[in-house]
């Protein structure tokens, strides 16, 4: 019971504002320094082209799942801080560059679809809930997905990292979910270039030659 309550709430009462995951604490450092606004986005960006990999028009959000019960898989997914986390966004940017983190990614958002991988073609994934989805722009170090809010529904879509030109690939993505120019909510994400993969793998080839 006392491990099942530690994968619950944190070990002391607090207040957290920000993230509850410790790799993304510490984003204010590293969000886009040079915002423009939306709709200077839509008129002097760049609309690039998307797939849509996964569409559920009458898809309804849970309020739980059984998966983030704290006796599921050791409580993987059942701390709350992450689960109203999670709650209080409709857009979640994901690039599927692990396998742990793809089926993280894929249970807390409570969605599951297909990835595919490209040595040199890199995809990012955008889970949007009640929205559809009509344009993708993006301008510096924006993404901006355009759509018109509804009361249900999940699109997934993926765009190629090749179209993102960053201004500072040094700071994360901003990716925002926008409808008549406002933004209805956003997300950050670092960016990854379209040859990925094909780094790794050679990173990993030349630290295997120098260990013979």
């Amino acid at each position: 019971m006392e491990q099942r309550l530690d994968s619950l709430e944190p070990p002391e009462p607090t207040t957290i504002l920000d993230s509850p995951f410790p790799f993304e604490k510490g984003t204010e450092g590293h969000f886009p320094t040079d915002v423009i606004p939306i709709s200077q986005v839509l008129k002097e960006g760049t609309k690039i082209p998307f797939k849509v990999i996964k569409s559920a028009p009458n898809y309804i959000r849970p309020i739980y799942e059984e998966n983030w019960h704290s006796t599921y898989w050791g409580g993987r997914w059942s701390y709350i801080p992450s689960r109203i986390h999670y709650s209080l966004h409709r857009i979640f940017p994901f690039y599927a560059i692990g396998i742990s983190a793809e089926l993280n990614f894929q249970q807390d958002v409570g969605i599951a679809f297909n990835t595919a991988t490209n040595e040199s073609d890199l995809d990012l994934y955008i889970v949007v809930f009640q929205t559809n989805i009509t344009d993708v722009y993006t301008k510096g170090n924006q993404v901006v997905v355009v759509g018109t809010p509804k009361r249900t529904g999940v699109e997934v879509i993926n765009i190629k990292t090749a179209d993102i030109y960053p201004s500072n690939k040094e700071k994360y993505l901003l990716v925002q979910l926008a409808t008549n120019g406002a933004e209805l909510d956003y997300s950050l994400i670092s960016y990854q270039p379209p040859d990925f993969w094909l780094k790794l793998k050679q990173k990993n080839e030349r630290e295997k030659s120098k260990k013979q």
